[in-house]
């Protein structure tokens, strides 16, 4: 699907906004996919991904946590490397779960809207987590962890190869390419695939990438 054609539809983030407890939340950040479910990827997948983020993250650094949904990556960001995370996430109701969720006085979870203000060029590094293929708009979302990262920041990306956009007629491909935005804005430093069955199995790893990029 062409880009224009979402402008034919309605964006609705309310899969996102209409959360209420923290398994209605895990089931919309990861979605059962390829025979996993949802508490087997919440289990092996974040335990995966912390793996690849502490190559590249020093402790005690200030992380933006983009798409931070209900902390799921910055809880373990604080507890086993010590980071100050500000988190920032388009549901209030994921924002409310995530304060319950991560209670540390290094976290706390902000609004897109409340990204300016934040100091320019105060983080380090950011994550964007499953996030950019679900935002109305990723030049915008890209452009805001630019400016969130100091200098030589560092951006580490899941992301799906096609879009997935949530609509008033179901999810859609609008047809952006993300990594194209991302490079636009980034120097990308490292790129690949999920790796192992208990991770992504079958189709799953051919249908997402991860990806490192310095401002």
């Amino acid at each position: 699907m062409k880009a224009t054609a979402l402008k034919q539809v309605t964006y609705d983030p309310s899969i996102f906004t209409e959360i209420e407890t923290v398994d209605d939340a895990m089931r919309i950040i990861v979605t059962p996919e390829a025979g996993m479910t949802t508490q087997h990827r919440w289990e092996v997948e974040t335990k995966y991904l912390m793996a690849l983020i502490e190559r590249w993250i020093t402790p005690q650094s200030t992380v933006l946590d983009y798409g931070c949904g209900i902390g799921r990556l910055a809880k373990p960001l604080i507890e086993k490397l010590d980071c100050d995370v500000i988190g920032i996430d388009a549901s209030p109701n994921m924002r409310a779960l995530a304060a319950s969720c991560v209670t540390s006085d290094q976290f706390m979870a902000l609004p897109p809207d409340m990204i300016d203000y934040i100091s320019a060029r105060m983080c380090h590094y950011a994550i964007a987590i499953w996030t950019l293929k679900h935002v109305l708009e990723p030049k915008n979302a890209v452009h805001d962890i630019e400016i969130s990262l100091m200098s030589g920041g560092k951006l580490f990306v899941v992301n799906n190869v096609r879009r997935v956009v949530p609509s008033t007629v179901g999810w859609l491909d609008d047809g952006i390419d993300v990594r194209a935005v991302l490079q636009d804005h980034f120097t990308e430093l490292e790129f690949g695939k999920l790796e192992g069955d208990d991770v992504a199995p079958g189709t799953f790893k051919d249908n997402t990438f991860w990806a490192l990029y310095q401002k």
